[in-house]
């Protein structure tokens, strides 16, 4: 019965429009009616089997300066097209932010990492995904398009946003940065955690967890410790990050007082692996 309700004679009619420029895919999804962005489609495609009907689709493959990856001496962008194959395969990367490009190995199934886009992994807006929580902990910043141009957003002002048209993401400082994830105790609770390091010492640390909460969350802790003492002190500093975590929330997943403990336990784990890492 589900392969019967989600094939895809339930889509509904639609008419598919296919914009050359930025400001054309957002005038079009401004018009009357209702509409939507099309990237990968992993997504979109099966909330359309499900019947949910659409008057417009917008193809943004056509749209210039949404694919690819590209940087300067501070920062490093990630278009919103781009697939996760190409990050985990990008030589770009692999030299400018080569745990992104490790860690991305793994993210999803075969079909995922070469259909979907890193962009619409965000925009999806669901919990399990990697791609905003790993963001999160990058400190990476959203580009959106504004008027004849773009603009850079924090990460979390998307959710507060009416349907904006997402250009990439832009990390800075690169090289201060590295990235480390659990992903093990997946669908209950998933950790990435950012450290900035700067010489010999660790500046900022960020946790984001995805799962536990109804959207991927972030705390961000100001640390100035020698890199030498990250493993030692690893205990009290997840300790704290735990603390400063909205409450979790309970479902048939996992319960909100394991899911705290664990993600207590894994940024712990990250940190002891980060210390002898970095």
């Amino acid at each position: 019965m589900l392969v019967a309700l989600r094939s895809r004679r339930q889509i509904a009619p639609f008419a598919l429009h296919r914009p050359a420029s930025l400001a054309e895919a957002v005038e079009l999804r401004s018009a009357p009616g209702t509409s939507a962005f099309l990237a990968g489609g992993i997504d979109l495609i099966d909330w359309l089997k499900l019947g949910h009907p659409i008057e417009r689709l917008i193809r943004l493959d056509g749209v210039a300066g949404l694919d690819g990856i590209a940087a300067d001496a501070d920062t490093v962008r990630i278009g919103a097209m781009t697939r996760h194959a190409a990050i985990a395969a990008s030589p770009l990367l692999h030299h400018r932010l080569p745990d992104l490009a490790a860690l991305w190995q793994g993210v999803a199934n075969p079909r995922v990492r070469f259909a979907g886009t890193i962009g619409g992994n965000v925009m999806a807006d669901r919990s399990e995904y990697d791609a905003l929580p790993a963001l999160l902990a990058l400190n990476a910043e959203a580009e959106i398009a504004a008027g004849a141009g773009t603009e850079r957003i924090p990460l979390g002002r998307l959710p507060a946003l009416a349907q904006p048209l997402l250009a990439g993401f832009v990390i800075s400082e690169p090289d201060t940065l590295r990235l480390f994830a659990d992903r093990t105790l997946r669908p209950a609770v998933s950790v990435w955690v950012g450290l900035t390091v700067r010489g010999e010492r660790v500046r900022t640390l960020r946790v984001a967890v995805g799962m536990a909460h109804p959207r991927p969350v972030c705390v961000t802790l100001p640390l100035d410790i020698p890199v030498a003492a990250v493993e030692s002190e690893a205990t009290s500093i997840a300790a704290e990050a735990a603390r400063l975590m909205p409450p979790p929330a309970s479902d048939g997943r996992a319960g909100a007082e394991y899911r705290r403990r664990m993600i207590g336990v894994l940024t712990q784990r990250l940190l002891a692996r980060s210390g002898v890492s970095l």
